[in-house]
């Protein structure tokens, strides 16, 4: 019998890489339709077209694919920076970009309690690596387009990954039915949404970067 070639054995590095990421691509499908939270690995392995025992192969629980989802969403983030980021746009990019990219913020929301905390420690280092890379990727990017000393950019990097945790985090109650919030209590969900309040935080982290003390 030959197996459908969804089904079939990927032996090259080249097509091991492929099925991940066909793997990850159906896992950004199926939280479409369900939400992060719906999604299970018995669903995954049958969006993906894979069994549940070749899903494990590549991803030992939902924990440590998740996190895979987030590398790659945190690196469309920093591509974003990379490519649009000058003098003149830096403080609206860096605003901006985190929500263009898909499952970001509702990953980052869910990062350290949820994913970090249920991933075993050699997947977790390996994938923390490649995130310490981008944080310093992005912080090339505000020392080249500010002037600002390396170290200093470095920090800024780091002060605006951990804001835009806790703005993750808050982003999840702005995004509740505000139907059964009392009015007087309205304004302030709404303004715990990620794209309002982490843009105007950046604004305050980044104008303290700069040579002049104003981006």
């Amino acid at each position: 019998m030959v197996l459908p070639k969804s089904r079939q054995r990927a032996r090259s590095d080249s097509e091991k890489e492929a099925r991940r990421d066909a793997i990850l691509e159906a896992a950004r499908r199926l939280i479409a339709k369900v939400g992060i939270d719906g999604m299970t690995m018995n669903a995954l392995a049958t969006e993906a077209g894979v069994s549940k025992g070749t899903l494990y192969i590549y991803f030992r629980s939902r924990e440590e694919l998740l996190l895979a989802l987030f590398v790659d969403a945190m690196s469309v983030v920093v591509d974003i920076i990379e490519a649009e980021a000058n003098a003149d746009t830096l403080i609206e990019v860096m605003g901006r970009a985190p929500s263009e990219a898909p499952l970001f913020v509702p990953l980052l929301a869910r990062l350290v309690a949820v994913i970090e905390a249920n991933v075993p420690d050699a997947s977790l280092f390996a994938e923390k690596r490649k995130m310490r890379e981008m944080g310093q990727r992005v912080a090339a990017v505000i020392a080249r387009v500010t002037g600002a000393p390396e170290q200093k950019a470095r920090e800024a990097s780091m002060a605006l990954m951990l804001t835009m945790q806790g703005a993750a985090q808050f982003d999840i109650s702005a995004r509740r039915d505000l139907s059964s919030v009392p009015d007087d209590m309205r304004p302030m969900f709404e303004g715990q949404s990620f794209s309002r309040s982490f843009p105007a935080a950046a604004r305050l982290i980044l104008s303290g970067v700069t040579s002049d003390g104003a981006a």
